[in-house]
């Protein structure tokens, strides 16, 4: 089921911001682990588990994907654009895209001049140098796309080497494949607790998303689920993730230390692979939103490993998103037999 879900949800567009394009493939998938849905004022996709109500489990992850912003129509069928959320630009240049007008138009950003470039050029492509072409006529562009319309880049998933897969906004559509995985594997295990799936709105940005959902849903505990970058040729290996080394447990401060050993005793307990990522300040996460909400959230952060973050190219191990469900599910269901004033005394 990962698999199918992931090859479809990457494939559809949900930009910071203007995350309801295509709100019936998440519906389709939580709704047969889910007894309510709804979406919150500020858009993000909330499903709940009804069990017990003094017992509350939230699950996040943002649902949101990096994109672009028209900006201006120039003529000759050209568009101007800016980034929504931070894009690698240098991967920009010569990349397809769908542009989300009043139907679905291609597009290519352009390639500039084969010459010689300036340093400056080669270390920072900045997007005020680039365009879309479309090839329309000035006319009948005007009429299809106006200022505020949204786009990205085309990709169809692409299964590589074993359960390798390379898709566009793994960041964190990963996350919310895994919060699928750990419904599908609490259908197999016994729990009591109440249980929210939050498909969190606009992380790649001002994180607004997570930070309303946590204070409609007021959990007792939060799993946050994202991405961290995966080891590839030429990154240091003590600095990276593992591909296909299952869950990395953020270890910090900012993480309830109680329920970090758990999870790393639930997964020796259960011979599932993990590795340990040190976040000893910020972590660029919904994490920080969801612990500082209300009076507190004890909260765990769990990154998927992935190579190539903030391109069109970002690659990860399916192998991850299934350890990492089973792992959180075999928590969950090992925690409602606690006494939890012990588990989230600090």
């Amino acid at each position: 089921m990962i698999r199918e879900f992931l090859m479809e949800y990457c494939q559809s567009p949900f930009v910071s911001g203007f995350e309801q394009a295509c709100p019936q493939i998440l519906i389709r998938y939580f709704g047969r682990f889910s007894d309510t849905y709804e979406n919150d004022r500020r858009g993000s996709y909330i499903f709940c588990k009804k069990g017990n109500p003094a017992r509350r489990i939230m699950l996040e992850a943002h649902v949101d994907e990096l994109g672009f912003m028209i900006t201006e129509l120039l003529p000759g069928g050209f568009l101007r654009f800016s980034p929504v959320g931070y894009y690698n630009t240098l991967c920009l240049e010569c990349q397809d895209v769908v542009i989300y007008g009043k139907k679905e138009i291609p597009g290519v950003i352009c390639a500039r001049p084969d010459r010689a470039r300036s340093a400056d050029e080669i270390v920072c492509l900045h997007t005020d140098w680039l365009y879309i072409d479309t090839g329309f006529p000035d006319d009948t562009l005007r009429e299809l796309v106006q200022p505020g319309d949204v786009a990205v880049l085309r990709r169809e998933p692409v299964m590589l080497e074993g359960d390798v897969m390379c898709a566009r906004g793994w960041d964190d559509k990963a996350g919310v494949a895994v919060m699928l995985a750990a419904a599908q594997e609490l259908e197999k295990l016994p729990h009591t607790s109440t249980i929210y799936y939050a498909a969190a709105v606009q992380e790649e940005g001002p994180g607004l998303g997570g930070q309303i959902a946590t204070y409609q849903i007021h959990p007792d505990i939060a799993f946050a689920f994202d991405v961290g970058h995966a080891w590839a040729e030429d990154l240091p290996r003590d600095e990276t993730l593992s591909l296909g080394g299952g869950p990395a447990i953020a270890v910090g401060g900012r993480f309830h230390p109680r329920l970090v050993d758990k999870l790393i005793a639930v997964c020796r307990e259960h011979h599932i692979p993990y590795q340990l990522e040190p976040i000893p300040a910020a972590s660029g996460t919904d994490a920080e939103s969801i612990q500082t909400n209300r009076d507190g959230v004890p909260v765990l952060l769990i990154s998927i490993p992935l190579r190539y973050m903030h391109t069109g190219v970002e690659t990860g191990n399916l192998r991850d998103i299934e350890a990492i469900g089973r792992a959180v599910a075999c928590m969950i269901s090992e925690i409602d037999r606690e006494d939890w004033g012990n588990l989230l005394c600090c």
